[in-house]
């Protein structure tokens, strides 16, 4: 019963022994069973209790179920991305003190995780995960696949992408009703670019978020399927710019400034791959345009349009080696890939060339092979063996092979 909860939960907060609280009211034992929801009680009893502890039972019982409603209203404002109701409703429930009642404290603690992941605070986030703990007796409970649903989540923003998928699959979708988590699954399973299977989960996301009206996810995920159509071969140019075109006027609509600069980013990607420059460097600078230099995005982007100006030859590389030098001094996310990628593009501006497969082996690749990141690690695989072959170096170049079919022969397992 919520009332045992309630009172138990200001006993505690008021450093009362269940001794102190009852004397000449009621046995403990009588209490402890009060407390656990074990059995009846008479109104006169709770009175005097209620009475001690300076509490209205039946305000509290209401604020116990409007805290309810929040914390739902606080998870749906994350998964709609409605950032300033999140911010909002935050602020709202850190005032609430029912939010210390333990089965309460599960869920405001695993949303103030996921808030922060949604905000992009992993250090928060983490401090939060330390403190953790998740009752034994809450396996295989919503609570439970949520934890490994926000796990899932902190581990594929810090670049786990083998464990996020490991901790995402083991989620009962029986048992737990937030299918947002297929959406998660498939941008994991599209950052190892194993691409079927992320199609596939991005199909099912996409299902859940249409019956949900959820439209920013919509154009999330329409935006994944369209990269996966893409990943390996060529899909129908003409049927993917429409959609590309269709997905930047619905941002346009919805004003998804952020949407639409990635969508921007992938068409231009689109050009670039087929060897279309300067279209490629139409799209990217539309991109640029829009995105807050401090963003990681806007490093990647920036990385983007300088090689497709290099590959065509559309800008001299001295001023393209000056946009790289300028960029990567005013930024601060030396730790981020991005940063990595646009220091090689100035490595190679700069015709060094031993530099540049020198910095693939010693820190792009193994890095890239740490993440788990299979395709872009097999991209500099490549790379790194045709320049071994090219300069006879034989044996380097035998090594990476037999390293490549280990790992693909793993996947294989």
């Amino acid at each position: 019963m919520i009332e045992g909860k309630i009172i138990k939960f200001y006993r505690e907060k008021h450093r009362r022994t269940q001794g102190e609280l009852v004397k000449g009211i009621c046995s403990v034992t009588h209490l402890s069973k009060i407390e656990r929801g074990m059995t009846e009680y008479s109104q006169e009893i709770m009175d005097m209790l209620c009475e001690r502890l300076y509490i209205d039972m039946a305000r509290e019982v209401t604020r116990y179920h409007q805290m309810n409603n929040v914390l739902d209203s606080w998870q749906e404002a994350i998964i709609m991305q409605r950032t300033a109701e999140a911010i909002r409703l935050k602020d709202k429930l850190e005032e609430e003190p029912l939010k210390g009642i333990p089965d309460l404290r599960l869920s405001y603690d695993l949303l103030q995780i996921r808030f922060y992941l949604f905000m992009n605070d992993i250090d928060e986030a983490e401090r939060l995960i330390a403190e953790m703990e998740i009752p034994d007796e809450s396996e295989h409970s919503y609570e439970h696949y949520f934890y490994h649903h926000v796990m899932g989540i902190y581990y594929f923003l810090t670049g786990h992408y083998t464990k996020s998928i490991q901790t995402l699959t083991s989620i009962n979708q029986s048992k737990y009703t937030n299918h947002e988590y297929f959406y998660h699954l498939s941008l994991a399973y599209h950052s190892i670019y194993s691409n079927i299977t992320s199609y596939y989960y991005a199909e099912k996301a996409i299902q859940h978020f249409r019956k949900t009206l959820n439209m920013v996810r919509i154009i999330d995920t329409e935006t994944i399927m369209l990269v996966q159509l893409n990943s390996r071969e060529y899909h129908d140019f003409p049927e993917t710019k429409r959609r590309y075109e269709n997905l930047i006027r619905i941002c346009d609509d919805c004003g998804l400034t952020d949407r639409k600069a990635k969508l921007l980013n992938n068409l231009g990607y689109e050009y670039n791959r087929r060897n279309q420059y300067e279209d490629a460097v139409y799209w990217y600078r539309l991109a640029l345009d829009i995105i807050p230099e401090k963003q990681p995005l806007y490093l990647m982007v920036l990385n983007n349009y300088i090689e497709s100006n290099r590959l065509g030859n559309l800008i001299p590389a001295n001023k393209l080696l000056d946009m790289s030098l300028k960029a990567l001094h005013n930024s601060k996310l030396v730790a981020d890939a991005s940063y990595m990628e646009l220091e090689l593009q100035s490595v190679i501006l700069q015709g060094q060339e031993q530099a540049y497969y020198e910095m693939i082996e010693e820190r792009i690749l193994p890095y890239y092979r740490e993440l788990g990141s299979q395709y872009l690690a097999e991209r500099y695989e490549e790379i790194l063996f045709q320049y071994y072959m090219k300069h006879g170096e034989k044996d380097k170049a035998l090594r990476l092979a037999k390293n490549r079919f280990k790992s693909q022969a793993t996947l294989l397992i």
